[in-house]
């Protein structure tokens, strides 16, 4: 992420001391903010996409940068989920930095896929981050393509760098026993709602009381537009409840009885989590922790098990066994651990 940057303004300025200091400025022109960062540092290059990124400019027709404003104008863009689109702002906000000005007619030119993989690389501290920016350039070339605005998309296929996956890394006996029994309680009920209804941060955190009916929560997930119908266990009961008696817009709120924003809950869970001493494990585990509980407990056939599963998870029966295995359920050793009683890892 480091190099030079297409916009920055270099001035020398003499001091009254005689020296000459250098100076940038974040672009040319009056009201450009001055950058603190060192030149050709990651921070520098972070710093000009932070100022830059709310900046409205025309891009130069039959770039990169063009081809960018018409795909964040597409439908599809559109309906993103907000937290999904805020990623992908930055991760544009970061092509641009590189390719703002690179041609489109260079895009399918033989030569070009190792370009955009040195660029890749150049992220390489941080593999997985480095895959989400290569993975995006790939979907707005396909994008072009499916449009016949290029002819071939060069990353097709491109592999990752990050091979990790968090499938057998859910939450131990002991750690789920400290969540929640000394967890403050407005975060302890929201990990209370993630386990009883396997469902993401996102939908857990806007989900409105108007979702109960008493005796089930009704769910519309965010980032699927799958609607899932959730038997309300005794244990979230209370939690439920309480929203409807006090009359609250959402299920879930924060100490001081408002509606979470989800920085506001990353930052309480990151506190909480160091105050407990629980480490290794995300908030996000806690899906994975709950179907793989649920998996080891249900007296059913592993077929059924599955439908049962994604029923409530909101996954559809067609997709549910790949999805499912790859990335919630735990390995079978971990399972079988379960059944027993045993995990304590």
């Amino acid at each position: 992420m480091e190099g030079k940057l297409v916009g920055v303004h270099k001035v020398n300025v003499k001091l009254a001391n005689g020296n000459t200091e250098t100076y940038y400025y974040a672009w040319r022109g009056k009201g450009a903010p001055r950058m603190v960062s060192k030149p050709g540092t990651k921070a520098f290059t972070q710093e000009y996409v932070r100022l830059t990124r709310d900046r409205e400019k025309a891009s130069i027709e039959g770039t990169i940068g063009s081809l960018i404003d018409e795909f964040r104008k597409t439908a599809g863009y559109l309906k993103l989920a907000a937290s999904t689109r805020r990623d992908y702002e930055r991760q544009l906000a970061t092509i641009r930095v590189k390719f703002e000005n690179f041609p489109i007619k260079a895009i399918e030119a033989r030569g070009s896929r190792r370009i955009f993989i040195n660029w890749r690389d150049t992220m390489k501290e941080a593999p997985r981050s480095a895959d989400m920016h290569i993975a995006l350039l790939s979907r707005l070339f396909s994008w072009a393509k499916g449009n016949e605005v290029i002819l071939r998309n060069p990353l097709e296929e491109v592999e990752r760098l990050h091979s990790g996956t968090r499938r057998d890394i859910i939450w131990s006996d002991d750690q789920l026993t400290k969540l929640l029994t000394e967890a403050v309680p407005h975060l302890r009920q929201v990990a209370l709602i993630a386990l009883w209804t396997m469902q993401r941060q996102a939908d857990i955190l806007t989900m409105p009381t108007l979702a109960f009916d008493g005796q089930r929560v009704s769910i519309k997930q965010g980032k699927t537009g799958a609607r899932v119908r959730v038997v309300a266990a005794p244990d979230i009961m209370p939690v439920l409840r309480k929203a409807k008696e006090d009359e609250r817009q959402r299920v879930l709120v924060n100490s001081f009885g408002q509606n979470w924003t989800s920085s506001g809950f990353r930052a309480s869970w990151r506190k909480e989590m160091k105050r407990l001493d629980i480490k290794g494990v995300t908030f996000h585990d806690l899906r994975g922790t709950a179907i793989t509980y649920a998996y080891a407990n249900l007296d059913r056939s592993h077929d059924e098990k599955i439908k049962l599963i994604s029923e409530i998870s909101g996954h559809s029966q067609d997709d549910a066994e790949s999805i499912i295995r790859k990335h919630y359920l735990a390995g079978q050793e971990v399972i079988d651990a379960i059944g027993r009683g045993t995990n304590k890892a």
